[in-house]
């Protein structure tokens, strides 16, 4: 009886945990929330094309046709460039770069008189 009483038990702690971790956090898309902030913040540099993670101190690079994390700072942002502070619920941003790119194209400060 206790053993039939502990798997029932078990069965059923598993299944909350189960019907808990499907539960998307933060409101639904069609319906955002005031006051919901995303999870993740990256500094996008878009005339590099360069994402840094605030909160990993990691940066992601796109070199050799595949992007690339490095702990360190790349050299070419020795100078100051413009950036852009993206706030997500993606962990890696740069998979969707291409909306990145199209919101924040490179050399726009320069068209703008910026540097």
């Amino acid at each position: 009886m206790r053993y039939l009483i502990l798997v029932l038990l078990f069965t059923i702690l598993v299944g909350c945990e189960t019907v808990y971790m499907r539960q998307q956090p933060g409101p639904p898309s069609h319906a955002p929330a005031h006051g919901y902030y995303k999870k993740h913040v990256y500094h996008y540099y878009p005339d590099l094309e360069i994402y840094w993670s605030v909160d990993l101190g990691t940066y992601t690079v796109f070199t050799g046709g595949q992007w690339v994390v490095v702990r360190e700072r790349p050299a070419v942002l020795a100078g100051s460039h413009r950036r852009v502070v993206i706030h997500t619920d993606a962990r890696e941003p740069w998979r969707n770069h291409s909306y990145y790119r199209g919101h924040y194209p490179p050399g726009l400060a320069k068209k703008r008189g910026r540097r």
